[in-house]
């Protein structure tokens, strides 16, 4: 008995260490377009408003493909992770199954984000110098931001258990701390950006209060989006059931003429 609780303790421990890995893996649909094409797509994994001209957008099997996946109306932020020419592909997660189909980029609209903010401020981003290196403050969580401004928290990390996450923002814990960009704001806070740990990251926090949450929130500039509508069904979309009818219907009509000969 006492092998075996030590057994399942070594592959709990196993499980824990290696977790934070797995974090970094990108997202690969279960897509024949893709898994044909998978040399031609580049990775892209940002966020964007579904943006199409009749108020909704409707997900394909395959760029300028004729199978829907899935429509949503304009204003559902869709997670876009892999871009074949002029098209993306776009992953979500329903009642525990993901969906993944393509839509022509231009009908999506970009999520301001910490891309955007980095183009933007790119002047007033400076290297880290160490800034964060002195901090003795006690957080109990580190509240991670899109970009310094943002409307709400995109990552907390607990400062507590086993990541300790101050040491290695601070660079006590290897002597290199995770932090590899400076912003000061507008009213005098520093942030800090952290691109990875324990996984992509890419956010911001603020070195001055690292577990705050009460910070002014920055105009960022906002997508122009068409006027939702409910999705319309496509005419193209019924053209494979459509050949599946006929087919359908063909076999039945030779079954029963085959049928009808074998009587007489």
């Amino acid at each position: 008995m006492k092998k075996l609780w030590m057994l399942c303790l070594a592959l709990l421990t196993a499980v824990l260490l290696t977790a934070p890995a797995y974090a970094d893996v990108l997202w690969e649909p279960e897509n024949r377009f893709y898994e044909k094409h998978q040399d031609e797509c580049e990775p892209i994994v940002r966020a964007f408003y579904a943006n199409g001209p009749e108020g909704f957008v409707t997900l394909w099997d395959a760029p300028g493909g004729s199978s829907v996946q899935a429509q949503y109306e304009n204003g559902t932020v869709l997670e876009v992770y892999w871009k074949y020419k002029d098209w993306g592909c776009i992953s979500t997660w329903e009642d525990g199954k993901s969906t993944d189909g393509w839509v022509p980029m231009d009908q999506l609209a970009l999520v301001y984000d910490f891309q955007c903010f980095a183009e933007e401020y790119a002047d007033f981003i400076t290297d880290y110098n160490g800034e964060f290196a002195d901090y003795a403050g006690d957080a109990a969580v580190v509240n991670f931001y899109e970009y310094p401004g943002a409307p709400e928290v995109k990552q907390a990390w607990e400062t507590g258990g086993q990541w300790e996450v101050l040491d290695n923002l601070t660079g006590k814990s290897d002597e290199n701390s995770y932090i590899s960009q400076i912003f000061v704001d507008e009213e005098g806070r520093t942030w800090g950006y952290v691109n990875y740990m324990y996984g992509r990251l890419n956010a911001w926090f603020c070195l001055d209060e690292p577990g705050g949450t009460d910070f002014p929130v920055r105009e960022v500039s906002q997508a122009n989006l068409t006027p939702a509508q409910p999705p319309q069904f496509p005419s193209k979309g019924v053209l494979p059931y459509a050949l599946v009818g006929t087919v359908v219907i063909a076999t039945g009509g030779i079954l029963l003429a085959l049928l009808r000969k074998r009587k007489r």
